[in-house]
């Protein structure tokens, strides 16, 4: 392993932080015919887990179905650090990730999936959060649930 991986780890209460303001993800699941398929999505962090919604059809819920180990990344490149680099193999960026591998499911129950659609409503859209999430949108739409088995985030700057 690198040595920079090792030591430029952040901390737990930076890995949080960074779950709770940043907005698109991308999760990684496994299709029936061995090829991986990334997706990006917007996401909540709630309780430990990682909450997203889409359709309740497509290639991301069958392979959830097929395969329930995922891996969920966040990442943000701060700046280009080039200043005083002479070689443009030198050239590095600032940057902020973190990846998460853990086992994805199928919210199924009403509750479970109100509280993550609210929560994603609060995120994205706070001036609409006064205003109820119809039955009939929560049932129609899938929200996936990430256990967290493991999360490393690093750094560099």
């Amino acid at each position: 392993m690198r040595h920079r991986t090792k030591t430029h780890l952040l901390t737990q209460e930076q890995i949080l932080e960074f779950l709770h303001r940043a907005e698109v993800g991308r999760m990684g699941t496994f299709s029936k015919d061995g090829f991986p398929y990334v997706v990006p999505m917007h996401f909540v962090y709630i309780d430990n887990k990682i909450y997203l919604h889409g359709l309740p059809k497509g290639e991301k819920i069958d392979n959830i179905k097929y395969n329930q180990n995922v891996c969920f990344e966040v990442d943000e490149m701060l700046s280009l650090l080039y200043e005083g680099v002479e070689d443009p193999c030198d050239v590095n960026s600032e940057f902020n990730s973190i990846i998460i591998q853990g086992h994805a499911f199928i919210v199924e129950d009403f509750d479970e999936k109100h509280k993550a659609l609210s929560k994603i409503v609060e995120k994205f859209t706070p001036h609409l959060m006064e205003k109820e999430i119809p039955p009939k949108m929560i049932k129609g739409t899938a929200v996936i649930k990430i256990d967290i088995m493991k999360c490393v985030g690093r750094y560099y700057k």
